[in-house]
């Protein structure tokens, strides 16, 4: 997938810098400390800002929103107060670099789709089977550590109760849940030390998004001397536009008389009124996203012309299936029938792990030399663990987390197909974000891994116990935050390295944050759901508006028509799956012969993922900005106007922050 990265945005991410060039200047107690710090607050945030007033996300996407903000007030208005008064307080960049790589972790752990989601989707099937009687189907044969037992506990979660917690009846779902993940997140910290020689110093990926952070501490020195980009008009101007168009329309939210600027939930055709077989290019809407349009500016211009292409081509394949007599309105894109998108999304993302491990395959077998036979190379001195430790702890990890899954009720063949499944899922779109800085926010997973496994395997040939553990997992997948810990892992290399920190200690280090942060956000979750009025009171428990609310509910709903509707493997969810993966290899094949192919395999995945019908148009303008510039500018005049578009990007970040506040002042009262 190498060959669609960017020349430009190489320079702007840097090289890794030797280990010990500013060892002494990165990581010190106060740098710990601060860092420590910091994570507290992102998590503070996350359950204020977002899961009890829905104001604003705080980290976790791509790109982060806090830590971002955090890094820009830092280098605005604290840095130089600090240079003036007394230059030895000011952060080094390295402190900062550490610091903002430890809040770039924290945040999809805590996020609303990690964590916010776990709890209450422990809690939906004790609290929901009083009102459905068909969810006692699986009443018997969910594990009881799932969630707490006692009826008290789990209503006072939903409705509310006093306000405290009744942690008694939580310390073992708790301790439970947070070993899963603390394995889960070790894994993905091992993976990615054997995977960053081979993407960071030999495929010179690109990450797009370690750029903005990098470009703000451009010029700094350790005496924390002025930020040229904080100096350049053309950043000023970048920021300025989210901030003025977007200030009307948050404005109207509370002052109803104010002239709202259309820019989200824009309808640029409904079909409803067509004749068939145009009914099948459904709602199209037309959505501005300025951080994300400063994103695609960034990037190679094959992958954003790739997503709205592949978009359009989408459309057509849903009028086919109209024509055809599939259906007689937009096809539902988790559906197996055709076109079966999700399930082509699916294809594409598997066969672009395999590609990638295949072609990493040379330098996994010298690492695993190098791990039990020291004196082999590659030598594994500067990396943030030892390659023995990396593949031990993988190994042992990996056994953990299929022991918890056989407790929870899945036999080993199957824990091994899920398990395998979810780290292609996590392990590519670490990949996917570290060579086109899109994560979360911008492209989540095709196919939920439940219906991946149903239409593989055949809910038949799954045991009621393996039905429910699966969709009682749903929250580990849906929404793919806790699969952005490993994305955020890598990008996290990629800075520190930038500041020319390295050594075993910053991955230990960073083990250690994961391993606090988990049961930290766990207990917190829990502080906010019981203390403000239960889950259902709370925006994010609202079935009708938040994904969250609707989720905890509709998992198990799921759960039973799979159960009650029970067939062998879905043979037409299985070959659109393949057809993905044929598309994508053949992409992959075309891109490695011809360099003048303008077609990428990350574009074709992200038009078969949820997301691109809200982010395509921005796609289309990043594309057609850096097509007209490079093209009557040349790469002098993209350089020059970098400027502008991280500008895009902070002051989009920087509205959203901003107006979350002002939510959560006022209460979260609106009008």
């Amino acid at each position: 997938m190498s060959e669609g990265s960017a020349a430009p945005a190489r320079k702007e991410t840097g090289d890794p810098a030797p280990e010990r060039q500013h060892v002494s200047s990165g990581i010190t107690p106060r740098a710990v400390g601060i860092g420590l710090v910091m994570v507290v607050i992102i998590v503070g945030l996350t359950q204020t800002l977002s899961i009890r007033y829905h104001a604003a996300e705080v980290a976790g996407e791509a790109p982060p929103p806090a830590p971002t903000v955090f890094l820009f007030l830092y280098a605005l208005l604290l840095a130089p107060l600090l240079g003036r008064w007394n230059r030895r307080l000011a952060l080094s960049r390295g402190e900062l670099l550490f610091v903002y790589m430890l809040m770039l972790i924290a945040g999809p752990i805590t996020h609303p789709y990690a964590i916010g989601f776990l709890v209450p989707h422990t809690v939906s099937p004790l609290y929901y089977n009083a009102h459905e009687p068909e969810w006692r189907l699986f009443k018997d044969v969910l594990p009881t550590w799932f969630g707490p037992n006692d009826p008290t506990a789990v209503k006072a979660f939903f409705q509310g109760g006093d306000g405290s917690v009744p942690w008694s009846a939580w310390l073992i779902p708790m301790l439970a849940w947070s070993s899963l993940l603390v394995a889960l997140f070790g894994v993905m910290l091992c993976i990615n030390v054997l995977m960053r020689r081979p993407w960071v110093e030999y495929e010179r990926l690109t990450f797009p998004l370690a750029g903005l952070p990098l470009a703000l501490m451009e010029g700094k020195s350790t005496e924390g001397s002025a930020l040229r980009l904080l100096q350049r008009p053309l950043f000023w101007l970048g920021l300025a536009i989210p901030l003025l168009l977007r200030a009307p329309s948050a404005l109207h939210r509370y002052i109803p008389s104010v002239f709202e600027i259309p820019m989200r939930d824009v309808t640029l055709l409904d079909s409803r009124g067509l004749s068939l077989p145009w009914t099948g290019l459904g709602h199209i809407e037309l959505d501005v996203f300025f951080w994300l349009i400063g994103i695609a500016y960034l990037l190679p211009k094959e992958i954003t012309c790739s997503a709205w292409v592949f978009y359009f081509i989408r459309l057509l394949e849903n009028v086919t299936a109209v024509w055809r007599g599939t259906t007689g309105e937009e096809p539902n894109v988790y559906s197996n029938d055709f076109p079966a998108l999700f399930a082509q999304g699916a294809g594409a993302a598997f066969a672009l792990a395999g590609i990638t491990l295949w072609a990493a395959r040379s330098h996994l077998m010298a690492a695993f030399r190098t791990a039990f036979r020291p004196q082999t190379s590659p030598d594994d001195g500067g990396e943030f663990l030892s390659y023995r430790t990396a593949f031990v702890g993988a190994i042992l990890g990996s056994a953990f987390i299929l022991g918890w899954f056989c407790i929870a009720g899945m036999r080993l063949g199957t824990a091994l197909l899920f398990f395998g499944l979810l780290l292609g899922y996590f392990f590519i779109f670490a990949r996917i974000r570290a060579e086109t800085g899109l994560g979360m926010g911008v492209i989540l997973w095709p196919k939920m891994l439940d219906e991946v496994m149903v239409t593989l395997v055949g809910a038949q040939n799954l045991r009621l116990p393996e039905l429910t553990a699966l969709f009682g997992l749903r929250w580990l997948y849906f929404g793919s935050a806790t699969g952005s810990v490993m994305a955020c892992q890598l990008e996290g290399f990629k800075l520190v390295g930038s500041g020319g920190l390295r050594g075993k200690w910053i991955g230990s280090l960073m083990a250690l944050v994961m391993a606090l942060t988990v049961p930290l956000a766990f207990a917190w979750t829990l502080h906010t759901y019981y203390a403000h009025g239960g889950f259902e009171a709370l925006p994010i428990g609202q079935r009708s508006t938040s994904m969250v609310g609707s989720q905890v509910y509709h998992s198990y709903q799921d759960l039973v028509s799979t159960v009650n509707t029970a067939t062998g493997p879905d043979w037409r969810g299985i070959a659109a799956m393949v057809t993905g993966a044929l598309v994508t290899i053949a992409l992959s094949t075309l891109r490695s012969r011809f360099l003048w192919f303008p077609l990428h395999p990350v574009g074709y995945l992200l038009a078969n993922s949820w997301g691109i019908h809200i982010n395509w148009l921005s796609f289309l303008i990043g594309w057609l900005l850096n097509v007209l510039i490079t093209r009557y500018g040349g790469l002098k005049l993209y350089r020059a106007l970098l400027p502008l578009f991280f500008g895009l990007i902070v002051g989009d970040l920087l509205h959203e922050g901003l107006w979350g506040l002002v939510t959560w002042a006022t209460g979260g009262r609106m009008g």
